[in-house]
């Protein structure tokens, strides 16, 4: 039985990059009939990918990154946005989000829940919440997590309401974002092409209208992992590639495995495709050093995510009207 690495390996990444510029030429010259695209550049390791790729498949000038920044983001990843789009020479423009998520009252919801959970909060401390790993068939409850100003940490309990209301207010970020993409498609006449890899798309780790709406999606068929395979490939800034990716909505930085996985990339990608393509736990067992009872878990919680997170994949339903009886 192969390693995990080499399961998941894309065997010929020339070729695999190839098609895919095809696919975004086809998708959006033929099929869509646009002038060129426009993205979110982030400076993560999937925009910058999805940037490399729309470089090749286009012309300079067909090409619009948008940097979204506000006052919770890290400011790193503006300088790799920059940088991105500086070694794939296409344009960008900084747009500061902040007075938008203001005018919806986002950072004063959050910032009532910290004061109330701690009182010493002040706008010097950074905050984000936690969702820890399951132990057996019990999922991990999520918990907000302070440093304060003399980097202490404080991890403090949060209600399943806190909880939805924290995180409710982080999603509206993704939809501004996804607001101010198709505004500069349609007056560019442009589509927007997602960033959204497998590992997210089948497990509803992405924003329904927000980081999840788009004209095409190159990415979702490629898994985490097979990501940084063509970021190598690509050559995408080697900062980039060794940076724990990152959903960047809080102000205390926390990577995609704290808040959404709780396992490696790695792992979580030997799951999906162990499910996909119907291996046993025994298979799963000779290419990994997960023990049994850790793979049945790690399955019935990605089955578990799969399901209460499919309507985030489909298209709205209606009803359906027979007028004949």
């Amino acid at each position: 039985m192969e390693s995990i690495n080499e399961l998941i390996k894309i065997k010929d990444l020339e070729k695999s990059t190839n098609e895919i510029c095809e696919f975004i030429q086809d998708e959006i010259s033929q099929k869509l009939q646009k002038k060129g695209v426009v993205f979110g550049l982030s400076g993560g390791i999937d925009s910058a990918v999805t940037a490399a790729l729309c470089s090749k498949s286009f012309e300079s000038e067909q090409i619009l990154g948008l940097i979204m920044p506000e006052k919770e983001s890290d400011n790193s990843s503006q300088i790799l946005a920059e940088q991105v789009s500086k070694k794939f020479n296409f344009n960008t423009e900084t747009i500061d989000i902040t007075k938008i998520l203001e005018s919806f009252g986002v950072y004063e919801m959050k910032e009532k829940i910290v004061c109330e959970k701690f009182p010493e909060f002040s706008l010097k401390c950074k905050y984000r919440v936690v969702v820890p790993p399951k132990s057996k068939n019990i999922i991990g409850v999520p918990f907000l997590e302070i440093l304060d100003e003399d980097n202490q940490r404080h991890k403090l309990k949060i209600s399943s309401s806190d909880f939805l209301t924290l995180t409710a207010s982080t999603s509206i970020k993704h939809r501004v974002r996804m607001t101010l993409l198709y505004f500069h498609a349609e007056k560019n006449n442009f589509s927007v092409v997602g960033t959204t890899n497998k590992s997210e798309y089948q497990q509803g780790y992405f924003v329904k209208y927000g980081d999840g709406g788009s004209d095409i999606e190159p990415l979702v068929n490629i898994y985490k992992s097979q990501i940084y395979q063509l970021g190598k490939f690509l050559e995408i800034p080697n900062e980039i590639l060794v940076s724990d990716a990152s959903p960047d909505v809080w102000s205390f930085s926390t990577s995609d495995e704290e808040f959404f996985y709780t396992v490696p990339y790695d792992v979580v990608d030997l799951i999906l495709y162990s499910r996909e393509n119907k291996l046993s736990i025994s298979d799963v067992q000779k290419i990994s050093e997960l023990k049994t009872e850790d793979i049945e878990n790690l399955f019935q919680m990605q089955n578990i995510k799969q399901i209460k997170s499919q309507h985030m994949r489909e298209i709205p339903h209606g009803w359906i009207p027979n007028f004949t009886k």
